[in-house]
């Protein structure tokens, strides 16, 4: 006979009480989701859209940026990481020192060549779910990026301008080659 092993279904009191290892990446209805970390190149990038959008932004808004915890539900337990947040500082007085518990304006993901299909449609679903005002989603691998708000879906290349919030914008092809990325062109 065959033994089955029931997996654990982490709750929002696991969360807060320091039960959920730190080796958990994410939590989607209670499941935990360990995932490697990203590469060099995916932070470097990350840090880029970080400087430009701290350079403009920093005296209205709190920029996070790193594998962000965003608690999207306590039940089910759903916690996320994004990789760039922003949150203006009229929403939210202090930086938490937890997970944010609030949708924010912005949301921006660099997609890793490991992210499957459903992986990022889910986080898509989650935070549209939950109330994000603005996502943007960067395909380095393809060159494209997705922009997701209250105007729909729309597709941009690498030479198109995409605005990310309040006048600031950028081209990906102008990110790509600032991190190095030798076939931006």
């Amino acid at each position: 006979m065959k033994a089955t092993v029931k997996e654990k279904l982490w709750t929002y009191e696991d969360y807060i009480s320091g039960k959920i290892p730190p080796d958990v990446s994410e939590i989607i209805n209670g499941k935990e989701v360990r995932r490697m970390p990203v590469g060099g190149f995916h932070g470097f990038l990350e840090g880029a859209v970080y400087r430009l959008l701290y350079s403009k932004l920093k005296d209205k808004f709190y920029i996070f940026v790193g594998e962000v915890g965003l608690l999207i539900s306590r039940d089910p337990l759903i916690l996320r990481g994004a990789d760039i947040v922003v949150i203006s500082k009229g929403r939210m007085r202090d930086i938490p020192e937890g997970s944010i518990d609030i949708p924010p304006e912005l949301i921006i993901e660099i997609v890793s060549p490991s992210d499957s299909a459903e992986y990022v449609q889910g986080k898509i679903k989650d935070y549209k779910t939950w109330g994000v005002f603005k996502q943007v989603w960067i395909y380095p691998k393809t060159k494209e990026i997705i922009v997701i708000d209250d105007k729909g879906v729309k597709l941009f290349s690498k030479d198109e301008e995409v605005e990310l919030l309040e006048g600031v914008k950028f081209r990906l092809r102008d990110l790509l080659k600032e991190v190095g990325y030798e076939s931006a062109g």
